[in-house]
């Protein structure tokens, strides 16, 4: 092999070793790309129907641990994002409450979260659907599926005031997210899109502290103001 040959070949060697990681490193843009215009797609489909994320109080039970947990949720645009009382306790549970503010049209009209409090084990669930009133348990499947892994069981059904509940319970988590509606607004695709919209944002622990500072980042970001 004459010095030539050798030099052209070690220099086309070379130059298939560069296309090839060039074209790694192009698949791998490529696929960051892809990834960064579906999360700047979703964002923008949330941010035409959602507003703040929620405020959660901190609450003790009574061996003084915390009840409530890390959580992230964006609710539809004209619910308040500050819970009005700061909690409710009911069987097995400690509920938050976030309504519309007055004068709003937007559904749902109300929207809560619900923690475990239980001082017997496996009453949350039973807690959680009397509370609302759930004589029959009209389940929805197949379930929504979230991030992070969470599984939630939806319900739909109708209490005694003649109010649409849907209602989503995470058992694992024991945390559940429930919408109400009145029967004599507009339901059916509008509301299913809403309510899974704002599902779609939810996050807990340290899920939620992630997304909390997202969300913070691009408040910053874009000079919005961070209080609702």
């Amino acid at each position: 092999m004459t010095a030539q040959s050798s030099i052209l070949k070690k220099t086309s060697l070379t130059f298939c070793l560069c296309i090839l990681i060039l074209g790694c490193g192009i698949a791998e843009y490529e696929e960051q790309a892809n990834q960064t215009i579906d999360f700047v797609a979703e964002a923008d489909e949330s941010d035409k129907l959602l507003g703040y994320p929620v405020q959660v109080p901190t609450a003790k039970d009574g061996n003084n641990k915390d009840v409530t947990k890390p959580t992230f949720l964006r609710l539809p645009r004209e619910n308040y994002s500050r819970p009005y009382p700061d909690f409710v306790r009911g069987k097995g549970m400690l509920l938050v409450k976030y309504g519309k503010q007055k004068g709003s049209t937007v559904i749902p009209r109300d929207v809560f979260l619900a923690y475990s409090d239980e001082t017997e084990g496996g009453i949350f669930k039973d807690g959680v659907l009397e509370h609302f009133e759930a004589k029959t348990e009209k389940k929805k499947l197949p379930g929504l599926k979230l991030k992070d892994g969470v599984k939630t069981d939806q319900y739909y059904f109708t209490n005694s005031s003649s109010e649409t509940i849907h209602l989503f319970l995470a058992i694992d988590e024991k945390v559940a997210v429930i919408f109400k509606y009145d029967l004599d607004k507009p339901q059916g695709a509008k509301q299913e899109k809403v309510s899974e919209r704002s599902m779609r944002t939810f996050r807990l622990n340290d899920f939620a502290d992630a997304a909390k500072a997202q969300w913070d980042l691009k408040q910053q970001y874009e000079g919005g103001d961070k209080k609702p």
